[in-house]
């Protein structure tokens, strides 16, 4: 690896939107919608190489029915990092989050599962807050 600039180098955080539509400034065609069940919302999300995650977040974009919506961020779809719940009092474009730090190794995979308790319907968007790792042996500052 040269001695070039090297965002990992300098701990740049990136956040990573799963269901941002596009009026929200987004990629997505649509939010991420939810009723009565649990489902796998992102079957498999590969980051590149290892990540250190800061930060799980959610936003309301169409007001919330009764009850709660939980996300469970999981590693290689069996281990959950963290949850975060967006609430039926969140007005759209309320943000709630939590802390993370946790890390990813390079090759394996976030899902992201979405459940909810009874008669809960709406609409949100989920981001993580991430930084790549970086590896000091794979850089020479003389190459």
């Amino acid at each position: 690896m040269s001695n070039t600039y090297d965002d990992s180098k300098f701990g740049v955080i990136e956040r990573h939107w799963f269901g941002l539509p596009k009026t929200w400034g987004g990629g997505a065609a649509g939010g991420i919608t939810f009723n009565e069940t649990e489902a796998t919302t992102i079957k498999r999300f590969y980051p590149k190489g290892p990540i250190q995650i800061q930060k799980l977040g959610v936003i309301a974009l169409a007001t919330l029915g009764k009850g709660e919506q939980a996300f469970n961020l999981k590693i290689d779809g069996s281990t959950t990092m963290k949850s975060i719940v967006a609430s039926t009092t969140s007005a759209p474009g309320t943000i709630a989050s939590v802390v993370v730090d946790d890390g990813l190794s390079a090759g394996s995979y976030l899902s992201l599962i979405a459940s909810t308790n009874a008669c809960s319907t709406g609409t949100c968007a989920v981001f993580i807050d991430f930084r790549r790792k970086y590896d000091t042996s794979r850089w020479s500052p003389t190459s």
